[in-house]
């Protein structure tokens, strides 16, 4: 029969999968069973460490955008410069290989 092998692959993939999916579903209340378990009253969010996080990633953004800057033209010139060995070097490779032409 012609589906047969087709089929047999497919019924071992989905059980692979299968197990796969358990493991994840498994996990996934294991994790989140504590944090449904909680007392909602008990437990909050302190939004003054927050504040104080994001005021601290915001001082550093200009500090990143100086280093950007202070990175792109180094990366430029090392582009052209791996521009012009990659040239040269093709150029030297071409006479190279007339030159061994000559020699037969």
């Amino acid at each position: 029969m012609f589906g047969v092998g087709i089929r047999r692959k497919f019924v071992k993939a989905m059980k692979a999968k299968a197990k796969k999916f358990a493991v994840m579903i498994v996990a996934s209340f294991v994790l989140v069973a504590p944090a449904a378990a909680a007392d909602n009253e008990s437990y909050g969010i302190n939004w003054s460490a927050l504040g104080d996080l994001i005021s601290g990633v915001g001082d550093l953004m200009p500090s990143i955008g100086d280093l950007v800057v202070a990175v792109v033209p180094i990366l430029l010139l090392l582009s052209v410069v791996g521009f012009l060995v990659g040239l040269f070097d093709s150029i030297i490779g071409a006479i190279q290989d007339a030159f061994r032409m000559f020699r037969r």
